[in-house]
This record gives C-alpha cells, sequence and structure tokens, in this order.
C-alpha cells in the first residue's frame, strides 16, 4: 500500500526484504514474512536499532527510507540464518533442561541471534554451546550478571572498540532538528495545556532529544532553563560519559557511566528478559549518546518537559513567578507537607528545623528539583530498557505528578527522622 510522495507500509517493506533470505523459516509467519516477535526481539532492537534509528520505525517509511531499512535487514542476512539455526537448537535445549520460564520466542530469539554474533552458524558442539547458553542465562541473577559487565568493559580490546563506537554515536547525533527555543515553546505550551491534542504534537516534535542535544554544543545550558543548578552535567556542555569511573556516586544525569546504566538494566530486567552483556552494553550505548541519554523520543520528551518544569519546583520558596499552571500546581502539592511548612518556619528563624544547624538536610530541601530530575531520568531509562511509553497526555502527567510526590515523601522520611533522633535537644531549646 502506498501512502503520499511513495511512501510504503514498514511491514510491506520487512516482508520483501525477508523475502529474499532463505533459512529463516523458524523465524517466518505462514505468509512467509518475519514474525511478529522476530520483528520485536530481533529485527528492531539487533538488527535495524529503531532506538538509534527512529525514523526507520516508523509505519510508513518513505523511498529513502526504505531503502535503508531494507540494506541493513539484507546485509544481515548471514547472522538470520545462523540465528535461525541457534534458535532451533536453543528450543530443543530448552525442552530437554525443562526450563519452562518465558515464552520461547522472547526469550531464545535474542539469545539465539547472541549466538550467531558471537559463533557465527552452529557447529558439532552447537548442543552443548545452546545449554550452557541458557544455563548461564536462567542461572544469572544480578550479581552474576554485574561479574560478567565488568569483565567484558575489563577486556582492553573490548573497551577500545565501544568507546570508539559511543564517540561515533555521539558526534551523530550532534545536530538537533529543532531548535532549543522552539522545543522550549512547545513543552511550555504542553504544560499549559496538559490534553491529548497538545501531547501528541509535542511527541512527534523531537523536542526531547533537540533540548538534550542543545546540551552538548559550548554555552548548551543557557538555551535550557536553569540547567546550571539541575545537575545534569559538570561543566558548561555534556561530556561523553566513560565506559567506566571509579567510585562513581556523583548525581550528574547525563554523564553517567555505560557500566552504571548497564548496572541499573541488570537489576530492572528478571534474567529471562535479558540478552547477553553484549548486546545490553551497545543498546546503552545508543541510548546514551541520544538527547538526554534515552532511546525513545517519547521519553526523552517526558524529561524534557520535566527539565523546564524543574526551575519552578520550588516548595521554600513558594514557586516562582511566571511558571505554569502545571508548575504552581506541583509546587502548591509540595508546600503544603507539614515538613516544607516547618522547614519554612525554621529557615525564616522562628523556631529551629535542628538543634544544630544540618546544611545537608537544608541543601536537600533547597535542591528539589534537582532530586525530582534525578527520580524522574531513573524511571525513564527503566521505561526505556522494557520500551514502554506514556498512552497519552493523561499517563505524562501522571507520572510527573507521582515523581514530584515520591520525591516530596523521601524528603519527608529524612526531616521526620532528623526530628525524632534529635527531640529531646528540639525540646531544650523550645
Amino acid at each position: 500500500m502506498a501512502g503520499s510522495g511513495g511512501a510504503r507500509l514498514r511491514s510491506a517493506v520487512l516482508a520483501a526484504a525477508w523475502a529474499g533470505i532463505p533459512g529463516v523459516e523458524v523465524l517466518s509467519a505462514a505468509d512467509g514474512g518475519p514474525l511478529t516477535r522476530t520483528v520485536k526481539k530481533i529485527i528492531d532492537p539487533l538488527v535495524v536499532r529503531t532506538a538509534a534509528r527512529p525514523r526507520l520505525g516508523r509505519p510508513l517509511l518513505e523511498p529513502a527510507e526504505a531503502a535503508e531499512l531494507t540494506a541493513l535487514v539484507v546485509a544481515d542476512a548471514p547472522r538470520l540464518r545462523a540465528t535461525a539455526a541457534w534458535f532451533t537448537h536453543l528450543k530443543r535445549q530448552r525442552r530437554a533442561l525443562r526450563i519452562t520460564a518465558g515464552d520461547v520466542q522472547d526469550v531464545c530469539f535474542p539469545l539465539a541471534y547472541e549466538l550467531a554474533t558471537g559463533s557465527g552458524a552452529p557447529g558439532p558442539d552447537a548442543p552443548e554451546t545452546a545449554a550452557a547458553a541458557l544455563r548461564e542465562l536462567h542461572g544469572d541473577g544480578e550479581e552474576a550478571g554485574v561479574a560478567r559487565l565488568a569483565a567484558y568493559l575489563a577486556d582492553p580490546r573490548v573497551a577500545a572498540g565501544l568507546t570508539t563506537r559511543l564517540q561515533r554515536h555521539w558526534q551523530d547525533g550532534t545536530d538537533p532538528v529543532l531548535a532549543p527555543e522552539a522545543a522550549v515553546a512547545l513543552l511550555d505550551a504542553f504544560a499549559d495545556d496538559l490534553g491529548d491534542d497538545a501531547w501528541r504534537a509535542l511527541e512527534g516534535s523531537a523536542a526531547g532529544h533537540a533540548l538534550g542535544l542543545a546540551l552538548r554544543r559550548p554555552g548548551g545550558v543557557e538555551a535550557v532553563p536553569g540547567s546550571p543548578e539541575l545537575g545534569l552535567q559538570r561543566g558548561d556542555r555534556t561530556a561523553v560519559p566513560p565506559l567506566r569511573r571509579r567510585d562513581e556516586t556523583g548525581p550528574e544525569l547525563l554523564e553517567r557511566s555505560v557500566e552504571r546504566r548497564v548496572r541499573a538494566t541488570l537489576r530492572r530486567l528478571p534474567a529471562d528478559e535479558r540478552g547477553g552483556v553484549h548486546t545490553l552494553v551497545d543498546d546503552e550505548l545508543a541510548r546514551a549518546a541520544a538527547g538526554f541519554g534515552l532511546g525513545l523520543p517519547a521519553l526523552a520528551t517526558c524529561f524534557a518537559l520535566g527539565v523546564v518544569l524543574a526551575p519552578a519546583l520550588r516548595p521554600l520558596d513558594g514557586g516562582a513567578p511566571g511558571a505554569s499552571a502545571f508548575a504552581r500546581q506541583l509546587t502548591a502539592q509540595v508546600a503544603r507537607e507539614g515538613y516544607v511548612l516547618h522547614a519554612r518556619r525554621a529557615l525564616a528563624g522562628t523556631t529551629p528545623l535542628t538543634p544544630r544547624p544540618d546544611p545537608e538536610l537544608v541543601r536537600d530541601l533547597r535542591e528539589f528539583a534537582k532530586q525530582f530530575l534525578g527520580r524522574l531520568w531513573i524511571r525513564l531509562h527503566g521505561f526505556d530498557v522494557r520500551g514502554e511509553l506514556p498512552a497519552g497526555a493523561g499517563d505524562v502527567r501522571d507520572l510527573v505528578t507521582g515523581v514530584v510526590r515520591s520525591t516530596s515523601l523521601d524528603l519527608r522520611t529524612k526531616v521526620r527522622r532528623a526530628l525524632v533522633a534529635r527531640l529531646p535537644d528540639l525540646e531544650a531549646v523550645s
């Protein structure tokens, strides 16, 4: 089916490319095209990498995009044939080992592709290799996964190749298609409206990635409202994240190491839903190079919305002048909390917050926006890893409101603990 300007259905483009690859019947549907799960588990994330090439994931493709998609699939034909052969071995060994966790295609399609990548077509020892891979996958807890990740990144040749690839990804994404000022205007418009039409316009605008990529250019912090104080990066432009960093505890969200990001993925995904370590690292390289370090554009836009709202989230100061109605609502939600009212009185000098000055507690209260963004980014990274997207404006509003609430509850707990621990001293000075 053709659309305007010669556009073609993506499914038809994939089916035509797939028809030219013999030996992939176990990955194919009755009509000869790729199975839906083949597209979801192999073609999109591993062959085409739609997280890094979102233009190739659209339902309708222009001729140039259709040609690029076809070329990527056809070029990977030998590995796809090997993947099909490995899947047959994995399915047989899974049955022999009496493994029932997860759907066989969901679990074994990515693993088959990983074996095809590392070993090529199956050889005489394929049954033993497949059984070992299944045991490793299904017996792999977070601790074992972290150990393998550390060993993988410690290999100098692997690290050099990954660093080069990350630099290339980073350079490829330095030219946003939307000016930062236009992105901020779209985000402000949605914050004032919060309707589904406004969300659809924002979601399709690439505003999130545009604003994130703007931070990588010299002086980019000036294009993002309040960014120098939001803990997004160390300097005036986002630096390329390292593969690893010693004693990594800094809050800079956009410069977290690849290892730290993958460790988070290991915590979020059960063993039978993960690919191999090298697949997780490859995914994170592409994700780290996208705007705000989030591969799915809609999620980058959700974070950009948080960045635009964050400077107004100042519950100790009663909000910021000129803030959107949504930002004022969020600030009021926190400002009504008893612990915030207590803190405001303490900072006004009318009552002690604690019997002794507690700079860390006061700093946490003043840096509410930074803590909100940290929690929002972690939540969105989890969505990105699992491929989850907000269904509409209501989901986005609930997401942001929920993160503000959880940030407030966390700070309330800190204040309560400090007050309870020092109650005798407080009574003495009251």
